[in-house]
């Protein structure tokens, strides 16, 4: 799904978007769970679409593991799972 954030800030886009964007992680993180590399590209392809939609970087952060629900609790990882998360997301956001 196309979006930019920029170009259309209709709350009805943005929330259409990410509810795409979560649906598609989720399932995602769920097919990788257990394997770190395969972990981290998901979340470099959360964050390269979340960036490239111009979300803003603590939208992007509350989606994936603040905001009831986050995309981390509907995936329901492991802990070690969820650490790798957290510190690819990490990395992401400091490039």
């Amino acid at each position: 799904m196309h979006y930019n954030a920029l170009v259309d800030p209709s709350p009805e886009k943005l929330a259409e978007f990410i509810e795409w964007l979560s649906f598609q992680t989720v399932a995602a993180l769920k097919s990788a769970a257990g394997d770190s590399q395969a972990l981290q590209q998901v979340i470099h392809d959360y964050f390269l679409q979340a960036t490239t939609a111009k979300l803003a970087i603590e939208d992007i952060e509350n989606n994936l593991g603040v905001n009831e629900p986050c995309i981390m609790d509907l995936a329901e990882l492991s802990d070690e799972d969820e650490e790798i998360v957290i510190t690819a997301f990490e990395k992401f956001t400091n490039e």
